[in-house]
């Protein structure tokens, strides 16, 4: 019996390795064009980040510690929309120095969608048909948010994906005679010290493509 293999023809050859080589080729061009995509992509997003960074201004009038609670006076003295997002007073933070134990009283956010909440009124009201409207949408960049709020663990903010993956924004309009300011108000998970100075941090977010970047830092402080 003859078990010795048909050679293949020169022109089959040549057949199979042209169809190798365009395979590759196709594969190649689709990798450089979805890698492209992303670059002008994320080019985008940080022009758009940019741009609404320059044009926000939002003012932080006043800021005080009373009755239990930070209040602060903002206005938005721009002419597009401000989205408010995390709060965080860094002061706030506790680590239990034998475990190594992390307490996050330092970050606020819209509806407690991560860790505490805040609240937003219009003027001076504290009903809650005068809250500010609030959007919800999923994160932009989830690394961006670690790093800024300054957070070890992901596990820390929540053992759900879907709620680390999301982010909730008070809307603040700009100034009107009617709708001249907005009183935020923070209420900490234990009395501040006496004679303490407390930073406060306000991070504005803009919506990109369906998802929140975070945009830009505003500072005060309060003298207890």
């Amino acid at each position: 019996m003859n078990n010795l293999r048909k050679p293949v023809s020169p022109v089959l050859s040549a057949v199979i390795l042209a169809a190798a080589i365009i395979a590759v080729g196709v594969i190649v061009l689709m990798w450089i064009s979805g890698h492209s995509s992303m670059v002008i992509r994320q080019s985008q997003i940080d022009l758009i980040r940019s741009e609404q960074a320059a044009k926000e201004n939002l003012v932080i009038v006043h800021a005080m510690y009373s009755g239990g609670n930070i209040t602060i006076y903002v206005i938005n003295v721009g002419y597009s929309k401000v989205f408010l997002g995390p709060i965080r007073i860094p002061e706030l933070r506790i680590e239990d120095p034998s475990t190594g134990l992390v307490i996050y009283d330092d970050i606020y956010t819209p509806e407690s969608i991560w860790f505490h909440e805040y609240f937003v009124y219009k003027n001076e009201s504290n009903a809650d048909k005068d809250k500010a409207e609030v959007i919800a949408m999923p994160l932009g960049s989830f690394p961006e948010y670690m790093e800024n709020l300054e957070i070890r663990d992901p596990e820390h903010i929540s053992s759900s994906e879907d709620v680390r993956n999301n982010m909730k924004a008070y809307r603040l309009d700009p100034y009107t005679e009617s709708n001249y300011f907005y009183k935020v108000v923070v209420i900490p998970n234990r009395p501040l010290d006496t004679g303490k100075t407390y930073t406060v941090e306000l991070w504005t977010l803009v919506p990109i493509y369906g998802k929140l970047y975070m945009c830009k830092l505003y500072t005060t402080t309060i003298v207890t």
